[in-house]
């Protein structure tokens, strides 16, 4: 999809699908070389408790940020923020109440999230370590911008940070099948985050990935559709 925009799309659309595009990429070389390293834990830690840090990178590129909201603390008014802290605790909560997983890496792994990260950066990421989003194109003309923040679709958050529990329980390599097997994890279990707060069943769920990332300049309704592949999208700047 980015590289679609990086070709096809108006000139601040192509620099910044390739500037994520390049990002990204480095970031995913690192969480690799940290999968390599993960192994899973040979005992599991009792009590399970939510441990969530929410930063603020103050539009800069390094991370974590400056912390704004910890585990309990009250909401912010920061939509990137709360959104952040609540789709963080919905995933967590999913893992440990269904699955008796204790955290990311089964042993209790604080969560941490990063939020306005760079000038309109257009993705969200698994680092190996951390969670970081985008603040998508809100900073640009109306009519230029393709991305809302990526925290407004809390399946993409359970989709990213269920590469981390991957990385400390499969270990998938991000390439050919094991990297498809990868996605495809990480997409079922985001949609069943998505499922679990809007109280869905499987027949309701529209199985939508990242509804309402796409403004209203975009022909989309996500980014993929699990119940009908290759309708998500069909727009001449994401190609279809």
């Amino acid at each position: 999809m980015l590289r679609e925009v990086s070709e096809q799309g108006s000139p601040i659309q192509r620099e910044r699908a390739l500037s994520a595009l390049v990002e990204s990429g480095q970031f995913r070389g690192v969480r690799q070389e940290l999968a390599d390293f993960s192994t899973r834990p040979s005992s599991r830690e009792e009590g399970a408790a939510k441990q969530r840090v929410i930063c603020h990178a103050d539009y800069q590129t390094r991370l974590p940020g400056r912390e704004v909201r910890g585990e309990g603390d009250p909401a912010t008014g920061d939509a990137a923020v709360d959104e952040a802290y609540d789709g963080s605790g919905a995933t967590f909560d999913l893992y440990r109440d269904i699955y008796e997983r204790n955290s990311i890496d089964d042993r209790g792994m604080v969560l941490t999230s990063t939020v306005h990260y760079g000038r309109g950066f257009d993705n969200a990421f698994w680092n190996g370590r951390q969670m970081t989003y985008g603040d998508g194109d809100e900073d640009l003309p109306e009519e230029e911008r393709l991305f809302n923040r990526f925290t407004i679709a809390i399946d993409i958050i359970g989709h990213e940070l269920t590469h981390g529990v991957i990385q400390y329980e499969a270990g998938l390599v991000y390439r050919n099948q094991p990297g498809a097997l990868n996605e495809h994890f990480a997409d079922v279990f985001g949609i069943l985050v998505k499922q679990r707060t809007l109280n869905q069943t499987a027949s309701e769920s529209d199985w939508v990935i990242g509804a309402g990332l796409f403004t209203e300049n975009v022909n989309a309704t996500g980014i993929r559709s699990m119940k009908e592949p290759g309708s998500a999208y069909n727009d001449p700047r994401l190609g279809k």
